[in-house]
């Protein structure tokens, strides 16, 4: 680790001697002053402790780490930093871990505060919350959460790097919500008069995940080292793909694999429908992640005449192979159901969201191939503002897009009584063929001609 140039970089800059003393120092003091106001109270005292140190590692530290690249671009420095010998691996963890070096190091503080209360609260007969559970919940959650925020900003500062405030900010944004309900959601788990409570109980609850009963506790472990380890591999693909080297798609495969196979753990129906739903969102993420250069993706065109599978595979968009897989097992379900799932419709005032909720569940199958149908409209009418001339606002104009197409038109149709027109605007099927897939068909055929059009003008592809 001392070897690594970009790690001893940050940490000569984020070490001094007066923040190494003054880290310590404080610690002590306002621990000393909390149990004399307290009157030695050492429950609460870990309690105070691991919200602090969840502050620091979860709030700082993401900031730390999304602010780790964005100070490099807005120097001028990073384009020499590229030119270095450094590999990717070497720039992503010097990158990563040296700069919140010092949130570490004031997270180490609390951390043995809180070993310190819990083994004076067990040695008058209590029962704390367990040391390890809590430096483990700090360290790999913490890491997660640094190290998605280190990817959007990543992902971002491709984008638009002259945006860096609110770039930077929506990556930490990012990166604390996830540890805040992910590894936290303890915040505000305990009220004050449970911390008082001598239990043991952290994770009420048991989850069933193929058959096999866990407690909660061990499913939110599992799920924060997966999601830790997928975060730093990602940041370490991205930053081989900034540093210019050729990465092929297999890691986002892997990762939807791994997604599909845990979703469909806990998925009550037969049909995998949740991981369906995760194949869709993770779909139109993946679509506003890429950057969606034409240039590229008229290379790997030109390129498959030529024979060039590995320009071809490399050059493939992530969000496209999402596309795929969700389409293939979309057309699965909807292969294996009937029509009329006979579901008795909601009693009372219906909300316009569940009266289509409940609208699509009595033609799921025809419902789904619109589901697919309909994600293919949006990518068009995506790529087609990607290639535009405000292609810096492409993300901004698809973001309100699917803000306005969906939500507001089908809530109107359903106030007003024109349930029958809901296939024009939202997948839900009627059990009419024509009603339902000749709109889609015509919105289908005109945005491919919007975007074939745009296509032509900016790469100029002319027929061999």
């Amino acid at each position: 680790m001392i070897f690594n140039p970009e790690f001893r970089r940050n940490v000569w800059v984020q070490f001094t001697w007066p923040k190494l003393l003054a880290a310590p120092l404080v610690t002590i003091i306002v621990t000393y002053a909390f149990l004399i106001v307290k009157n030695n109270d050492y429950r609460l005292l870990q309690n105070i402790a691991e919200l602090i140190g969840a502050v620091i590692v979860g709030l700082w530290g993401t900031r730390r780490a999304a602010d780790a690249l964005a100070e490099e671009v807005s120097g001028g420095t990073w384009e020499s930093q590229r030119m270095s010998g450094l590999g990717a691996w070497q720039m992503t963890w010097g990158k990563l871990i040296g700069s919140a070096g010092f949130v570490w190091y004031c997270a180490a503080m609390t951390m043995i505060v809180i070993f310190w209360a819990a083994s004076r609260i067990e040695a008058v007969g209590g029962i704390a919350r367990p040391g390890l559970q809590v430096a483990f919940e700090f360290i790999v959650g913490g890491l997660m959460a640094q190290s998605v925020a280190f990817v959007i900003a990543l992902l971002l500062l491709r984008k638009a790097a002259q945006h860096r405030r609110l770039t930077i900010t929506l990556a930490q944004s990012c990166g604390f919500l996830l540890f805040f309900f992910l590894v936290r959601g303890g915040f505000l788990q305990h009220s004050p008069g449970l911390m008082q409570q001598d239990s043991a109980d952290w994770a009420v609850g048991d989850r069933s995940w193929y058959g096999q009963i866990y407690s909660t506790r061990t499913v939110l472990n599992v799920t924060i080292a997966c999601g830790c380890f997928w975060a730093v591999l990602g940041a370490y693909r991205l930053m081989r793909t900034e540093l210019q080297y050729r990465s092929l798609p297999w890691v986002w495969l892997l990762f939807m694999l791994c997604v599909s196979v845990s979703v469909a753990g806990f998925d009550p129906w037969p049909q995998l429908g949740l991981v369906f739903l995760a194949l869709v969102l993770l779909t139109y993420l993946s679509f506003f992640a890429d950057n969606r250069d034409p240039v590229r993706y008229r290379w790997a065109l030109l390129a498959i005449p030529e024979g060039d599978w590995l320009q071809v595979i490399s050059a493939i968009p992530w969000w496209l192979i999402s596309y795929l897989l969700a389409a293939a097992l979309g057309f699965a379900i909807a292969a294996n159901l009937s029509a009329g799932g006979g579901i008795l419709p909601p009693q009372g005032e219906v909300t316009p969201f569940a009266g289509m909720l409940w609208m699509a569940q009595q033609h799921m199958a025809g419902s789904l191939i619109l589901v697919m149908l309909f994600m293919l409209r949006d990518l068009l009418i995506l790529l087609w503002f990607s290639c535009s001339p405000w292609r810096a606002k492409a993300d901004v104009a698809g973001i309100i897009y699917l803000a306005l197409i969906y939500w507001p038109l089908a809530a109107l149709l359903w106030v007003t009584d024109e349930q029958r027109l809901l296939p024009v605007v939202v997948p839900i099927a009627t059990g009419v063929p024509a009603v339902d897939y000749v709109p889609i068909g015509i919105e289908l055929a005109f945005a491919l001609f919007l975007f074939y059009a745009r296509w032509r003008e900016i790469t100029r592809l002319k027929r061999r």
